[in-house]
């Protein structure tokens, strides 16, 4: 909607209207009644004093009598009272300025906003009572507000002088019983468009103004705007509208414009001439010019020309030099003032509250750079003061006292140390942790369908760390030097080209179809293949796909694979086409001596997506189930205790979905290898994808037993002991153990169980066969006070029952 020009001056109304008491008055202001001058008089005699003008216009000067100054401009009020106290004194000089000025009373009234009288200062002009009353209303006119005097029309005002040039000269200064008319708007047109001030004009006349003026009212068309056709729409005689169209030369600019006409310019199209664009995994995308016979090798010299801006940039970054740690604290010097040579400047400071980093925000730097706290400022975390340390700080940073353990003295946080998010997405002692949450939970919970069995109340397999990634120390806080936390990665900064597809989109002239015209990228720019070399017309659009626009064919992809562990020559590798498993571990020169294939650990990124996705669809389906049991429990409930139950057992239910929501699957593709696996031949001909990981360990000395034992440990591995013994080290089951669905993760990533045990030939789950790596677990048994509850309830109902038989005999 087009908006009322100048209606926007009088959108931020003033909550009141100040007087303008505190200003200089003009040369021609004429003082009147209520107005007090300030008067000083030396020489032959002495005044100085200040005076009132009383309502018949007259000062009283002691000495000099009454002096009528009213009527009198202020310019000439220095010598008026000069000539009037020189009949009385001689040898004298005075000095007259004015002080508090009178009030007038006005009246505003026609098409303003709130229309009424106004008392106002004596300094204020016409403008101003405008913006005291809120201007115009939309149906009042901008163009000839009035203002009146003594039934004289004083001045006809016109504001768009004032919004246009800046020209006040015809602002009025108002005397008392000024009234000022605002009459109803004249004759209005609306430009829209592109113009540079869109809007509904009023016209100063009627059948005067002509499209030139209206244009010169809108600022002028702008840089875009199409003069050739411009539509001019009008109302006939009030009976129907037409539509005309002019150009913008010297006979359509004099065209006259009358009221009601609507006056609209179109920008022009954005097509360009002789133009083809280029778009997509480019060094330079964008317009360029087309010239007859151009093909795309024209737009595409050379390969270079196919690298992008931003892969340049990310292969500079890496050769960038990062800074080490710096602590956040400054050390104090004896004054208590900041050491500063271990300052950074402010804003390259890290986003960990101990540390300033460097610019590079490197997430690798962890640690302390001191051995010990002294000369440091710290404070405890809690904010209490400890008596040993130095309470002043450096200036407002947040100091938290770090324990000595973890300075740089000791070497600890030299390691990399995973945090609590990190070990729930690595299931870092995810068993352990699920069943101390269980123990402290208690046994009711009413989780629906498999949850209800105690060996499902654990996390998953998948949440639990494997052998392979704990043989090799990434998150051990305290093993070896093999433990550092990474810093170095080989991974695609951009994606790469597709060189078996690109495409010339095309508009036809004829009938404005659009087709699209493919060609062999690679033909063109790296064996110059005149055939797939296509002319270019004005207006085609040439795309460049990257390999991450369209799935290409795995052999096509670019492939790197992580091998880690006892390999002869671990690293990252880039998979040749139609290379498989096998063959990448045979380049890598095979695996060491002391490999441990069975417990080897292959992940894939788009199994683990998948698995994300099954995960979270059945973590929401147990939401959903356990929300309607909540629902259905809340309505069965007959006492306050059985409400509170209910409650308490929602809560926890939501506490144990948000924990399921924590897990995050590890993408692990078993391999089924045999324990007796040794050598590549057993290793399956997998076709490989881009960001496998395949872990070999060592072998591993141990064998590990979790959940409801006395004793969550490992053990040595005996080839001679059985699952049996392993639990009897552990100290057996405890109480609160459900032995009959107790289960093993073997070191290859399978589980066996106790309930679906059936292929042990007989024999029974204790006697089970374990190797190095192995992990029993025995679940909580966290339905067991269901029974007792069972019967609780039904000896209170057989009891009630006969009570009831009892006082129905007394009655009868």
């Amino acid at each position: 909607m087009l908006p009322i020009y100048g209606t926007n001056l009088f959108r931020n109304l003033p909550s009141t209207f100040a007087p303008l008491n505190f200003v200089p008055v003009t040369p021609d202001y004429v003082v009147g009644p209520g107005d007090e001058l300030l008067i000083q008089i030396w020489g032959q005699v002495t005044l100085n004093s200040r005076f009132l003008v009383d309502r018949s216009g007259s000062i009283f000067v002691p000495q000099v009598g009454s002096v009528h100054v009213a009527g009198v401009k202020f310019d000439q009020m220095h010598d008026f009272l000069k000539s009037q106290v020189g009949r009385v004194f001689r040898n004298f000089d005075l000095n007259v300025n004015l002080g508090q000025l009178r009030s007038i009373q006005v009246f505003v009234v026609g098409q303003a906003r709130r229309p009424g009288s106004y008392t106002i200062s004596s300094l204020s002009t016409l403008t101003n009572a405008l913006f005291a009353t809120g201007g115009p209303t939309p149906q009042g006119s901008l163009r000839h507000i009035q203002l009146k005097r003594k039934g004289q029309v004083v001045v006809d005002f016109d504001l768009y002088d004032l919004l246009k040039q800046g020209d006040k000269s015809k602002d009025e200064q108002l005397l008392p019983g000024d009234v000022i008319y605002i009459p109803p708007v004249g004759p209005q047109v609306a430009v829209a468009g592109s113009v540079n001030s869109p809007a509904i004009y009023e016209l100063k006349s009627a059948g005067g103004t002509t499209v030139g003026d209206v244009l010169e009212l809108a600022a002028g068309v702008t840089n875009v705007a199409s003069t050739r056709r411009v539509r001019l729409e009008r109302v006939d005689e009030r009976r129907m509208r037409s539509m005309t169209e002019i150009t913008l030369d010297a006979q359509g600019r004099s065209t006259v414009m009358q009221d009601g006409d609507l006056l609209e310019l179109n920008a022009v199209v954005s097509q360009y001439k002789d133009a083809v664009t280029l778009r997509g995994n480019v060094a330079s995308s964008g317009r360029y010019t087309w010239k007859p016979g151009m093909r795309v090798h024209d737009l595409l010299p050379d390969k270079e020309a196919l690298i992008t801006r931003d892969y340049w940039l990310k292969r500079s970054q890496l050769g960038q030099p990062t800074l080490t740690y710096i602590p956040t604290c400054l050390p104090l010097t004896p004054y208590g003032i900041p050491n500063l040579r271990y300052g950074i400047a402010v804003g390259e400071e890290g986003s960990n509250p101990n540390w300033r980093y460097s610019s590079t925000r490197n997430p690798n730097l962890i640690g302390l750079a001191f051995g010990s706290e002294e000369g440091s400022s710290y404070r405890m975390p809690d904010g209490q003061t400890d008596s040993d340390a130095d309470t002043s700080t450096d200036g407002g940073l947040d100091c938290v006292k770090i324990a000595e353990s973890q300075t740089a003295l000791s070497g600890a946080n030299d390691r990399y140390t995973p945090s609590s998010a990190a070990n729930a997405a690595n299931g870092t002692n995810g068993a352990n942790s699920a069943n101390n949450q269980n123990q402290n939970s208690g046994g009711n919970s009413s989780l629906p369908g498999s949850l209800q069995n105690g060996s499902q109340q654990n996390p998953p397999p998948s949440n639990r760390i494997s052998a392979a990634s704990a043989s090799l120390g990434s998150t051990v806080a305290n093993a070896s030097s093999g433990e550092f936390r990474p810093k170095n990665n080989v991974k695609l900064g951009e994606p790469d080209i597709d060189w078996s597809y690109a495409v010339i989109e095309r508009q036809s002239k004829i009938n404005l179809t659009t087709s699209l015209l493919p060609f062999n990228l690679g033909k063109v720019v790296l064996e110059g293949d005149t055939s797939q070399d296509l002319e270019l017309l004005p207006g085609d659009v040439v795309t460049i796909f990257s390999k991450a626009d369209i799935s290409v064919p795995q052999a096509q992809q670019t492939r790197f694979v992580r091998l880690e562990g006892e390999f002869v020559s671990s690293g990252i590798y880039s998979v040749l086409p139609g290379e498989t498993l096998r063959q990448l571990v045979e380049r890598a020169g095979g695996f060491t001596s002391e490999s441990y294939l069975y417990g080897s650990e292959f992940t894939r990124e788009s199994t683990r997506r998948v698995q994300q996705q099954r995960l979270n669809q059945y973590v929401d389906e147990i939401a959903l189930q356990v929300s309607t049991n909540a629902t259905n429990n809340a309505g069965r409930a007959i006492s306050a205790s059985d409400t509170a139950a209910a409650t308490a057992a929602q809560a926890q239910n939501q506490a144990i979905i948000s924990s399921l929501r924590q897990v995050r699957a590890t993408g692990r593709v078993v391999l089924d290898l045999k324990p007796d696996s040794h050598d590549l031949a057993q290793i399956p001909d997998l076709p490989l994808e881009d960001g496998d990981r395949f872990i070999v360990p060592r072998v591993p000395s141990t064998v590990s037993v979790d959940g409801a034992v006395y004793n969550q440990n490992s053990f040595v591995y005996e080839p001679s002991r059985r699952l049996g013994g392993y639990i009897r080290l552990a100290g057996g089951s405890n109480r609160d153990a459900d032995k009959s669905r107790a289960y093993v993760i073997r070191a290859s990533g399978s589980v066996i169980s106790k309930q679906y045990s059936s292929s042990l030939r007989g024999n029974s789950f204790d006697s089970l066969h374990l190797y190095p790596g192995d992990t029993v677990f025995v679940p909580l048994n966290l339905t067991k006070g269901n029974t007792i509850r069972i019967i609780v309830d039904i000896a209170q109902i057989v009891g009630q029952f006969g009570l009831a038989i009892a006082a129905a005999s007394v009655v009868f």
